[in-house]
């Protein structure tokens, strides 16, 4: 294990009725005027938003709305989010909804207190040191922005989707009742599902040796989430799965099971280009390109596969070569995607060849290579993108 610093700050008030005590947290913190951000019409159809700025606003506070937030967040919404705080005032950035939503957020307090252009943190990867304080009513458990540092957003000019972080943009506070998810599609409750177990694949999968304990949780979120999926979906107003999962996508992404190893990384970085050009939703690029990037790389270590193969799907070794038993955990990763409903190849979503190079191209703008479990460069992303037509 490598030497690390690890730090989550954001305090969690989780259970049924949380989002009822908004109000009385904001103040306690010494908050005046809060910015309230969302998208779509679920809050106001169920009157989820109603009575957050009911809450908001009996504890004192002035309240401004800003509605418009999409899937692969747009650059554009920020800009304004972070005219209107700063004409306003606002003290505090308040996000409803999932990561999207946070993400949003966090971008428009970076942008406030920084004289330039906001995109300057995504384009350069600067940390972001300094932001409008963030809290976060989630909705959609899947990214772990509730309580991790990073953003992402995406530029319409060249249709980018980049990253940025810093210590600065780790929510004061994340407000998780499981309640507010039963409502979900189910498409949007599997697509989280299928985010968080690439979340923890992109650390499991790493060179760095001596990692047992953080292997052994990895290990163990796989086969739980393997286990509790196909429940949920049939069940989705069981509250102990809904706190279970919602539970695990914190987890998943704020560095629990990812801390003292070089982690990869790659099947993102592939995966926004899909998602940042053809604006399709992150969890299908990522299910898709998760299972493309194992296929290409898998031979590097063949004993991590086999113990990724073990331990999180149960499959025994006995008579069966190293290989034959990684290319059964890949098979049981793809068959895992598939319950869930994601497509697992790239015609699923009808996209072709025809930008591949493009997207390989993107990929590495500012870097020699993606990936540290196996370097990856141009030819490698391409090919990779072909194994997933």
């Amino acid at each position: 294990m490598q030497d690390f610093n690890f730090c989550i700050p954001t305090n969690f008030i989780f259970g049924k009725d949380s989002h009822k005590k908004v109000g009385e947290t904001v103040s306690a913190l010494g908050y005046k005027k809060v910015i309230v951000n969302y998208g779509g019409t679920f809050l106001q159809e169920t009157g989820l938003l109603g009575t957050i700025i009911a809450s908001l606003e009996a504890s004192g506070l002035a309240v401004i709305e800003l509605d418009g937030v999409l899937p692969n967040p747009r650059l554009s919404l920020v800009y304004k989010g972070i005219e209107l705080c700063r004409k306003e005032h606002v003290d505090l950035v308040l996000a409803i909804g999932g990561g999207s939503t946070i993400d949003t957020c966090k971008a428009i307090a970076a942008g406030v207190p920084y004289s330039g252009d906001v995109w300057d943190y995504y384009r350069t990867g600067a940390p972001v040191l300094k932001a409008l304080p963030i809290g976060v009513i989630l909705t959609i458990p899947a990214s772990g922005s509730e309580s991790g540092c990073g953003s992402m957003i995406t530029n319409e000019n060249g249709w980018l989707k980049r990253g940025a972080g810093g210590p600065a943009l780790y929510p004061t506070f994340a407000i998780c009742n499981p309640e507010l998810t039963y409502t979900l599609p189910r498409v949007q409750t599997a697509c989280g599902m299928a985010d968080m177990y690439t979340h923890v694949c992109e650390r499991y999968f790493t060179n760095t040796p001596g990692t047992y304990i953080i292997d052994a949780m990895s290990e163990g979120f796989f086969r739980s989430l393997v286990e509790i999926a196909p429940k949920l979906l049939a069940d989705p107003h069981n509250y102990a799965l809904r706190s279970e999962v919602m539970w695990m996508g914190t987890i998943a992404h704020n560095d629990t099971l990812g801390v003292g190893r070089i982690q990869d990384w790659a099947t993102h970085d592939m995966g926004h280009e899909i998602s940042g050009i053809y604006d399709t939703t992150h969890a299908f690029s990522m299910a898709i390109m998760l299972i493309a990037w194992m296929k290409y790389v898998y031979r590097h270590d063949l004993d991590r596969f086999v113990r990724y193969g073990r331990y999180a799907f149960g499959i025994s070794a006995e008579g069966a070569s190293k290989e034959e038993v990684a290319l059964a955990a890949i098979d049981c990763t793809e068959a895992y995607m598939k319950r869930l409903g994601m497509p697992v190849r790239l015609h699923e979503i009808n996209i072709d060849d025809s930008r591949f190079e493009e997207m390989a191209e993107k990929a590495l703008i500012g870097k020699t290579h993606i990936g540290n479990f196996v370097e990856l460069k141009k030819d490698d992303i391409v090919k990779i993108y072909n194994i997933a037509k």
